[in-house]
């Protein structure tokens, strides 16, 4: 398996699919949503980039694990968009969990998906 890589952050090497992520996340200390100069990309493992977050209004800074994919085919039939229950289902998973990132998203990971 491979380290992570540290990535600098600069505007030549942003993914384009950082801007994905401006306006839909939020600060979990106020709530406030993220604008595109408080996320940073400070590294990459395989397909997981690991986002610095600094919010701009109570300086609280917090670490996103993000994974990218390449879409090849369609989702499957059936599958609408997230809901307050798999936010909330999430939150339960995540609540008791201490494990690290490669336990939850890691190819020899148990949990359904």
């Amino acid at each position: 398996m491979t380290s992570a890589r540290p990535h600098d952050g600069g505007m030549s090497e942003t993914p384009s699919w950082l801007d994905g992520l401006v306006g839909n996340v939020r600060c979990a200390a106020c709530g406030r949503l993220y604008a595109r100069g408080d996320l940073k990309p400070v590294g990459q493992r395989d397909q997981h980039w690991f986002i610095r977050c600094t919010c701009g209004a109570c300086g609280s800074q917090g670490i996103a694990v993000v994974m990218v994919q390449t879409a090849i085919e369609p989702p499957p039939a059936g599958r609408g968009a997230i809901t307050v229950d798999d936010v909330l289902s999430a939150h339960e998973l995540l609540r008791d969990y201490t494990g690290n990132v490669d336990g939850l998203f890691g190819a020899g990971s148990s949990r359904s998906r």
